[in-house]
């Protein structure tokens, strides 16, 4: 099963586990991982074709001084406005899909190599046909919103109205082939990325 998804609300450590699942793979077998967070940050900050779609769409001040988005800005503008969100995921999501969907593609199956993807919507979009397993990392919602408060700077409020953005993570849940869940420490954590490891590379 290498065509692996790796999904879960906002906050609860996808990154980490997708970090973490790549490491402890690669020690055997190839690994390419790929990280819809940070290619969107990519596609938002450098590419100018978005910049010009975004700027048009949705105005000048979806982006700074300094010629960067204002994710702040931007989560306000799509927390108020379905509209604004519609729009933002047509001009984003299908450049993500391009990257990744070969990429899912041409490792499904594959006897040893693994493909790891973070897929932030992977159920609200319906993606999951496109990897042969999905593994959501979960957390309880007080520490989340710690974290998000923490790590984004937002109000209980904003990380409240991210979380409305998303499927409930209980509906997640259901769906995964696999769950960690990262309310511990790091420890914790890394002993559930090594349990996972383990039975991915003999399942």
């Amino acid at each position: 099963m290498p065509a692996l998804a790796i999904t879960g609300s906002i906050g609860s450590g996808k990154s980490t586990v997708l970090h973490g699942l790549a490491a402890r793979l690669g020690v055997d077998s190839r690994v390419t991982s790929y990280s819809a967070d940070e290619e969107n940050r990519l596609l938002l900050n450098d590419d100018p074709e978005v910049r010009h779609l975004i700027t048009s769409e949705l105005g000048n001040s979806c982006y700074d001084a300094r010629g960067k988005a204002d994710r702040g800005y931007l989560f306000r503008l799509i927390a108020a406005d379905p509209t604004a969100r519609k729009i933002l995921e047509e001009i984003l999501h299908p450049r993500l899909e391009n990257i990744w969907k070969p990429l899912a593609s041409s490792y499904r199956y594959s006897p040893d190599a693994f493909f790891l993807a973070e897929i932030p919507l992977l159920y609200e979009k319906e993606l999951e046909s496109f990897f042969d397993r999905s593994i959501v990392v979960g957390c309880s919602d007080s520490v989340r919103k710690e974290r998000l408060k923490r790590s984004r700077s937002l109000s209980s409020e904003e990380a409240y109205q991210w979380l409305k953005l998303q499927h409930p993570q209980q509906d997640k849940i259901l769906r995964a082939d696999y769950l960690l869940w990262n309310d511990g420490s790091p420890n914790s954590l890394e002993s559930q990325i090594q349990l996972l490891t383990s039975l991915l590379k003999t399942s």
